[in-house]
């Protein structure tokens, strides 16, 4: 249930909203993908530690780029950049470019935080080192309102007592939470 989204009607997120809906970018990213996923991992079911996938991501992620010194870079106990390059270019590190919409989501939300927080006009790039490929991102409005239609719903997600009913989709045999949804 790769979210794709089209024709957005929502507004751009001001300051004072990002401080009240601000959340990591791992539930941005799952956003994208599934919000029964996100559901699962807001209520603390975190199922990526016994995913063989996952670890190959790690894997990748750590193996990757290790030549550039600001890795891993927490900010604010909340978004961890994977990368950053020079002083105006965000790496994010992917193993695949299978949910690349969730990931260009994700750097876009880095890029807004980082934009509310005084750094002005970053650049991001996703990165598939197993592909050799690269994308640039930039924030745009269009891009900004889109982070922040997610970052709404998320907070809707989060607080709902149930979580949300998905369709079955063909990734979901390789999801780490198949076993909690599908049994």
């Amino acid at each position: 249930m790769t979210r794709h989204m089209t024709g957005v009607t929502s507004q751009a997120v001001s300051e004072d909203e990002l401080d009240l809906l601000r959340v990591n970018g791992t539930k941005v990213n799952y956003w994208a993908i599934c919000p029964r996923k996100l559901w699962l991992f807001a209520k603390g079911l975190t199922m990526e530690h016994t995913h063989d996938r996952v670890a190959l991501g790690r894997l990748l992620h750590r193996e990757s780029y290790r030549n550039l010194p600001r890795r891993d870079v927490l900010i604010d106990s909340l978004i961890r950049l994977d990368v950053l390059e020079g002083e105006e270019k965000i790496l994010e590190v992917k193993y695949s470019r299978k949910f690349s919409d969730a990931a260009r989501l994700q750097l876009a939300y880095y890029l807004l935080y980082l934009k509310h927080l005084g750094a002005g006009d970053l650049v991001g790039e996703l990165r598939f080192p197993r592909d050799r490929r690269r994308e640039e991102l930039r924030l745009t409005p269009d891009l900004e309102a889109k982070v922040a239609e997610a970052l709404r719903e998320i907070q809707q997600i989060e607080n709902s007592p149930r979580p949300p009913n998905v369709a079955f989709q063909s990734y979901c045999l390789r999801c780490a939470y198949a076993e909690l949804c599908w049994g």
